[in-house]
C-alpha cells in the first residue's frame, strides 16, 4: 500500500497547483451528478453504487454497477448547460469497465472587435470529454484502486484544443463499520493541441473524502478536503472589502484559518437505505468567494432529493451560488440488468 500512496504524492509534487482561472478545461471539475451537487459538489467515496462516481474517483467502480446506465443534465449559470452519460459493464476476465461522455455548452456570444464594435454576428463555445475507467479490488483487503483516461476536446469560436488527462483513485471500504476513505489525484495530463501558441495547464488536484453510515441511525455523512496540492487556496472577494476611517478601501483579510476552511465540503444524507433520500451539503469555498457580504452562508448551501426504485434511480438537487445565480441538477439511472 505504501507504493500506492507514494504515487499520489509524487504526482502532487511534480505538477503545479491550479485553481480557478489559471488552467484550461475547467469543466472537468464541475459536479457530474445531482447527488454530487447535493453534497456540496465533490465526494470521492462510494455513494450507493452511483454510476457517476467513477468519473470523479475511478476506484469507486465495482461489479454492482454492471449494466447501469446514467444520464445527467444541468441548467447551470446564465445560458450555460451541461450533462453527461455514463455506463458500466462487467467482463468475466477483465473486471468492470466504465465509459462516460461529458459535455458543456456555453451558449451564444456576440462577436466584437478589440475596440468594442459589433456587426451582429454570434458564435458559440463548447467542450467535452470521453472518459474510460477501470478499477481493481486488492484480494483479501478492503482496498480498491482505479484509473481513468479522459480525451478532451474544446471549441471556442475559431479556436480549438485537444488534451488528455488521467485520474488515479484509491478507496478503503469497510462494510461492517460503514466507514469509507478515498484519495484521488485528478486531471494530470497535457494539451495535445493548443488554442494558439501558448501551452496551458490542466486543472490538476488532489482530494480526500471520508464518509460514515450508521447501522441504527437514518443518516450518512460526508466530509471532503479538496485541492490538497495547494494549501493557500483562497481568492479575495472584493464584495467583502471594507473601508478604513479615511475612506480608503481595505482588501479582505484572508487568514490561515480562512484558507483551511476553504478546502472543506460537508454533506449529510437522511434515510440513505430507503426509497426516498434527503440530502444537504455546504461548500465553504463557494460561500466565501461567491457570496455577498451579508449572504455568505446561503451561497454555499445545496439540497437534494433521491428516489430509489428497483429498476430506476431519480435524483434532483439545487445549488445556491450567490444572490443572483443558482443551478438545478437532474440525474436518472437505469439498471438495465433488472429488465
Amino acid at each position: 500500500m505504501r507504493r500506492i500512496f507514494y504515487l499520489f504524492f509524487v504526482f502532487g509534487g511534480i505538477l503545479q497547483a491550479q485553481i480557478g482561472g489559471h488552467s484550461v478545461y475547467q469543466f472537468l471539475n464541475l459536479s457530474i451528478s445531482a447527488k454530487q451537487a447535493a453534497f456540496g459538489g465533490k465526494v470521492f467515496t462510494g455513494m450507493n453504487h452511483d454510476i457517476f462516481q467513477p468519473a470523479y474517483n475511478p476506484a469507486t467502480l465495482d461489479s454492482v454497477m454492471d449494466g447501469h446506465l446514467g444520464a445527467n443534465y444541468v441548467s447551470y449559470l446564465g445560458d450555460i448547460n451541461y450533462g453527461n452519460v455514463a455506463y458500466a459493464k462487467t467482463f468475466n476476465k477483465l473486471g468492470t469497465l466504465y465509459a462516460a461522455v461529458s459535455y458543456v455548452n456555453y451558449g451564444k456570444f456576440q462577436y466584437a472587435t478589440e475596440d468594442g464594435s459589433r456587426d451582429g454576428s454570434t458564435f458559440s463555445a463548447s467542450e467535452g470529454a470521453l472518459i474510460l475507467g477501470y478499477s481493481y479490488t486488492i484480494p483479501n483487503s478492503k482496498f480498491s484502486v482505479g484509473a481513468s483516461t479522459k480525451i478532451i476536446l474544446s471549441n471556442l469560436r475559431n479556436y480549438s484544443s485537444a488534451g488528455i488527462a488521467f485520474d488515479l483513485g484509491l478507496l478503503y471500504r469497510n462494510e461492517k463499520s460503514g466507514v469509507q476513505y478515498a484519495l484521488a489525484a485528478r486531471n494530470f495530463g497535457t494539451q495535445l493541441s493548443r488554442y494558439q501558441d501558448v501551452k496551458e495547464k490542466i486543472p490538476f488536484e488532489i482530494d480526500f473524502s471520508f464518509s460514515k453510515s450508521f447501522a441504527h441511525a437514518p443518516f450518512k455523512w460526508y466530509f471532503t478536503l479538496e485541492n490538497l496540492q495547494k494549501p493557500k487556496i483562497a481568492f479575495v472577494n472584493t464584495a467583502h472589502n471594507t473601508q478604513d476611517p479615511d475612506g480608503e478601501e481595505v482588501e479582505e483579510n484572508i487568514t490561515l484559518i480562512n484558507h483551511a476552511f476553504r478546502h472543506v465540503i460537508v454533506g449529510v444524507e437522511l434515510f440513505p437505505k430507503k426509497k426516498i433520500n434527503l440530502r444537504v451539503g455546504y461548500n465553504f469555498r463557494r460561500a466565501a468567494e461567491l457570496g455577498l457580504k451579508d449572504q455568505r452562508f446561503s451561497s454555499g448551501l445545496s439540497f437534494g432529493l433521491g428516489i430509489n426504485l428497483r429498476k430506476f434511480q431519480f435524483n434532483y438537487s439545487y445549488g445556491s451560488y450567490n444572490y443572483a445565480s443558482n443551478a438545478g441538477f437532474f440525474s436518472v439511472i437505469v439498471k438495465l440488468d433488472e429488465f
